[in-house]
């Protein structure tokens, strides 16, 4: 943790905070440490070109919750956050003590993600908890999916995948562009910056971490006609799975796509379930999500 300034509200205790990732990112969040505090805590991994600020409604409801629970929380940015973003990484040379790593969305390298999820873990840890869960929502579920089959982190007890949808499949369009981006690539232009390609400025290098079925993002397969869903089948510690029945980025029928992950699960504790009418961003059911959240780390 490098710097942080405390708000109380409604008898809370919440603060703006800043970690350092293991290659030096500073990357900006907000941490909730309940009145009476327990072991536990949870990390928040944010979806594609979202940010620890854009979602309020569900966070004060998830830190209201938590608070009752003695559970901590904390929601910081990846390198992934917002479109495109000059994200801060220290460095010595510069008379400011930091330079510019360009990320966001649009540029972000998934596989750095780990690191953006060790330093979470890590602050957390420091605060004195010692089992933490790791939730990620949409791109933010590859990511701890992606982290939870890689790592083996003792203080992650569980992990919950929060909209869990392909980005490949539901942008069916993308594909007829990756030959074009993979010729960039091979160019050496993989890091430019190109627009009309996806809704945000991207980088053909970040183009084919999203779309290509056979980059290590593409975790969720679950479209194909016999899906492996190979890292999702890796997870073995208590997992839940949360599906909003009218999520407007899936390609096909929720359902099917709960089918397919119940089906590949080696999890010795796991649960699945879908949100009744909820679109993508639970807009308006934040409350059934945040219970779905509390009875299941308070069962583990």
């Amino acid at each position: 943790m490098q710097k942080s300034g405390s708000c109380y509200n409604n008898g809370m205790n919440c603060s703006l905070e800043e970690i350092v990732t293991k290659d030096g990112l500073l990357l900006q969040g907000m941490y909730s440490e309940p009145k009476i505090k327990k072991h536990r805590a949870v990390l928040w991994m944010h979806g594609l070109s979202s940010a620890f600020y854009h979602e309020v409604k569900l966070t004060k409801l998830l830190v209201e919750a938590f608070e009752t629970k003695g559970w901590g929380f904390a929601h910081f940015n990846s390198r992934g956050h917002d479109v495109l973003a000059g994200i801060r990484k220290k460095d010595s040379t510069s008379p400011y003590g930091y330079s510019y790593y360009q990320a966001g969305a649009g540029a972000e390298i998934f596989e750095e993600s780990v690191f953006d999820i060790n330093a979470g873990i890590d602050f957390l840890v420091a605060k004195g908890y010692d089992e933490i869960v790791l939730i990620g929502h949409s791109t933010g579920a590859n990511k701890a999916c992606y982290y939870t089959a890689a790592q083996n982190n003792s203080h992650v007890v569980s992990v919950i995948l929060s909209g869990p949808i392909s980005d490949r499949l539901s942008s069916p369009d993308a594909k007829k562009h990756l030959p074009f981006m993979k010729k960039l690539v091979r160019e050496g232009k993989g890091d430019s910056l190109l627009l009309g390609y996806h809704f945000f400025p991207i980088t053909p290098k970040r183009f084919i971490s999203l779309f290509d079925p056979r980059s290590s993002e593409d975790v969720f397969d679950y479209g194909e006609e016999e899906p492996k869903l190979v890292i999702f089948s890796k997870i073995k510690i208590p997992l839940l799975v949360i599906l909003s029945q009218k999520d407007e980025v899936a390609d096909r029928p929720v359902k099917e796509i709960q089918e397919a992950f119940d089906s590949h699960t080696i999890s010795p504790v796991y649960k699945s379930v879908i949100i009744p009418d909820a679109l993508h961003r639970y807009n308006g059911h934040e409350s059934e999500v945040v219970s779905e959240i509390i009875n299941w780390i308070t069962s583990l």
